[in-house]
């Protein structure tokens, strides 16, 4: 069925529903990030626990989810979103280009440039869009998440780490020894290989059995939860400090980058349901790699994990804005 159609059917942006969509979306992410706060507060669980709970969602819950998921897709829904893959490669890749860009014109060292880029660019689909898209649009959402976490780790990350290496003063032949073993410890993640492989076997048309994408989906199920537990326990973890420059970054990832993506989206004249699905994955807040390449790197981290912070507290506030305007136009 084709993404209107399936949006139509829905009625999720018809009139009268839109305060009890709005409430659906962002309450998961108060409450279930307020509890992982509150038991940081309480010191429930050691420091180390966030760490632990983000390796289980990205190298367990998360792919088992997205590899369920993306069999379960009709071959003609992946055929027939093919612009919303563009446009999410516009935000994504193309908001990264232009920052790194505009932070090297203005004469910004190299490393610190590409981190801005990374965390202006990069929502963080594997841990808030996994449970705000699936209420927002329902089954599509996964192809929102595989698509943006395939940006990400395939793309985005590699060519930070690239860049950060580049950057670090090492004798070049250390340099790209170095990129190449991180760039292939990337393509080796399970979060990379699994929404691949489910991409192939779907457009190849080859099924499984529903028993087996049952047992898939059994633990990709708490990937969402996990993963905003995850993200108010290391809240909680992490000292910040708000600067001029960690409220300018914040302002770009909540609201420039998609603003500027959805404006380019009504000039080329998109078909609303695309614009949805894609300015609001873009309007999640900023992923967390940025802020573990900042301090692995030793590249003012204390910016990065401020950015983070600031990026999810207000997370309800923007991405409520940007659902309530989608709907209106």
């Amino acid at each position: 069925m084709p993404l209107p159609a399936v949006l139509h059917s829905v009625n999720y942006f018809k009139l009268g529903a839109c305060e009890m969509l709005l409430i659906l979306a962002i309450l998961p992410i108060i409450v279930t990030v307020g509890l992982g706060v509150g038991a940081g507060l309480r010191h429930q669980f050691a420091p180390s626990t966030s760490d632990i709970l983000i390796q289980l969602v990205m190298h367990y819950a998360l792919p088992l989810s997205l590899f369920g998921g993306i069999l379960s897709l009709k071959r003609a829904t992946i055929l027939q979103n093919r612009a919303v893959a563009v446009w999410l490669a516009v935000g994504m890749l193309g908001g990264m280009a232009l920052v790194i860009a505009f932070q090297v014109l203005r004469h910004q060292t190299l490393d610190v440039a590409t981190l801005r880029g990374l965390v202006i660019a990069s929502p963080s689909i594997p841990f808030m869009g996994v449970s705000v898209l699936l209420v927002l649009f329902g089954k599509i959402s996964v192809l929102l998440v595989a698509l943006g976490g395939l940006y990400m780790n395939l793309i985005q990350v590699p060519l930070s780490v690239l860049l950060l290496t580049l950057a670090s003063g090492l004798p070049a032949k250390q340099r790209w020894q170095a990129s190449w073993q991180k760039l292939r410890s990337a393509c080796r993640q399970p979060v990379v290989w699994a929404p691949i492989s489910a991409f192939c076997l779907n457009l190849l048309g080859l099924r499984l059995p529903s028993a087996w994408l049952t047992s898939f989906t059994e633990l990709g199920q708490a990937a969402g939860g996990v993963a905003l537990f995850a993200l108010g326990l290391l809240l909680t973890t992490r000292p910040w400090h708000l600067t001029r420059t960690v409220v300018g970054n914040v302002v770009m990832k909540n609201i420039g980058l998609p603003l500027v993506v959805w404006g380019l989206m009504v000039l080329g004249h998109v078909a609303l349901p695309t614009q949805q699905l894609v300015i609001v994955t873009l309007a999640i807040p900023t992923a967390t790699i940025a802020t573990m390449l900042a301090v692995q790197n030793r590249v003012v981290p204390d910016e990065y994990v401020a950015t983070q912070m600031l990026s999810t507290i207000i997370a309800p506030i923007t991405m409520g804005a940007f659902m309530w305007a989608l709907q209106l136009v």
